[in-house]
């Protein structure tokens, strides 16, 4: 066997070649296990997320996927006025953008999800339909905004912005030239990256129409601002009369 020869301390070794190759490799081996055993160490200590958002609290909503926070947004059937315990449109909410955007046609640049529900009372004539859309970011959801204040400020032939009561950053309301919708009135409400509509039809005659808006509207921008602030979205309107 050859040997090769050291000097260390003024000393001479020699140290057989098959020996010094099989100390190579076993430190080779080791040094590869222990950086395969610090990779994974590494990639253990991240964090898992959901929705976006790191952990997250589980009785808030900002851990929850858009979509999620869309359907949390939305009034369950328990919250509803005991005259409007009727479902007309099942809940639902998904990761996408609305598949209708043409009034106003600005609304769907920048959404991340969207969902809707509908309640009426047991005869029909009188209804009260949500609607949430979820963007990317509060600056997606006031230049929506925008969109929906100039559709409805330069389509008189088609509506009519009504004084209504003020709501989250900024709120729009208004009713139908539509013989078909002279009953209904439509509130869009803009909280940070949200903007809800509720759509309030009532047969009673725009006196009582204006009352349910004014009610229902109220505790739908609770929960629209809960939403924001990470909470739950609590707020219910089924001590209210219509």
């Amino acid at each position: 066997m050859t040997a090769v020869r050291f000097t260390t301390g003024g000393t001479t070794r020699a140290v057989g070649v098959g020996v010094l190759v099989l100390s190579l490799a076993l430190t080779g081996c080791e040094g590869k296990k222990d950086k395969k055993r610090g990779k994974h160490k590494a990639s253990s200590s991240h964090s898992r997320t959901v929705g976006g958002a790191s952990g997250g609290r589980a009785a808030g909503t900002g851990s929850l996927s858009a979509a999620r926070r869309a359907e949390a947004i939305l009034p369950p059937l328990g919250t509803m006025p005991a005259a409007l315990r009727h479902v007309s449109t099942e809940l639902h909410s998904r990761a996408k953008a609305p598949s209708v955007c043409k009034d106003p046609g600005g609304k769907c640049k920048g959404a991340v999800a969207n969902g809707r529900v509908g309640y009426r009372s047991g005869d029909k004539s009188e209804g009260a339909g949500y609607d949430v859309i979820v963007y990317k970011n509060a600056r997606a959801a006031e230049r929506a905004f925008t969109a929906w204040q100039s559709y409805a400020q330069n389509n008189k032939h088609e509506v009519t912005v009504l004084e209504g009561p003020p709501h989250g950053d900024a709120s729009l309301m208004y009713g139908y030239e539509s013989p078909a919708r002279t009953n209904t009135l439509t509130m869009v409400i803009r909280q940070d990256q949200y903007i809800g509509t509720l759509d309030v039809r009532d047969t009673s005659g725009p006196v009582a129409g204006r009352a349910d808006m004014k009610a229902l509207s109220e505790v739908y921008a609770k929960r629209l601002l809960q939403a924001t602030r990470d909470e739950t979205p609590s707020a219910t309107a089924a001590h209210v009369k219509v």
